[in-house]
């Protein structure tokens, strides 16, 4: 009988452990969605995923890329590296202007990108930005083949397309 009772026992926390599982699973996805902006909708509907296709996108890196997909809390869109997502990727964020990125005083000034243009290496990524109208505007390349020169252009051709 007290094998019984235990079995039984036993079977209650594990039921009760897996529920917790798949509820700590569901909070996970559901905090993740909320950091890239799936929570907000899919990325072939974010605005930013449909100024570039894939072919596109994949020049200006100079390597293939995969489909755009939701970041920066829905505010942007990334395209990881086909080979690897994890050894390079394109993004364009567009933000109030509140927002704008810090950049350093190292920052090359793009005076004809518009207000406060400029591009700089960081760490691990190009990024170039500018103001326009009440909005921030930037793009980082990440990888083997991401320059200054591409990101620059990319910049360049995101003010360009981008209509608010």
């Amino acid at each position: 009988m007290i094998r019984v009772l235990f079995v039984v026992c036993c079977g209650f926390l594990l039921c009760g452990c897996g529920n917790a599982s798949g509820q700590t699973q569901r909070e996970a996805k559901k905090t993740a969605d909320a950091l890239t902006g799936d929570a907000k909708g899919s990325a072939a509907a974010n605005p930013v995923c449909k100024l570039f296709t894939v072919a596109e996108m994949g020049k200006y890196i100079a390597e293939p890329v995969t489909a755009g997909r939701n970041a920066a809390l829905g505010s942007g869109c990334q395209w990881p590296l086909k080979a690897d997502e994890n050894k390079g990727w394109v993004m364009i964020q567009i933000v109030p202007d509140s927002y704008a990125p810090f950049v350093p005083r190292e920052a090359k000034q793009l005076p004809d990108v518009g207000i406060q243009g400029d591009v700089f290496k960081d760490v691990y990524s190009w990024v170039a930005g500018a103001i326009r109208g009440d909005e921030s505007i930037t793009v980082a390349m990440n990888g083997p083949s991401a320059n200054e020169n591409a990101t620059v252009d990319l910049l360049k051709e995101t003010l360009k397309r981008y209509k608010k």
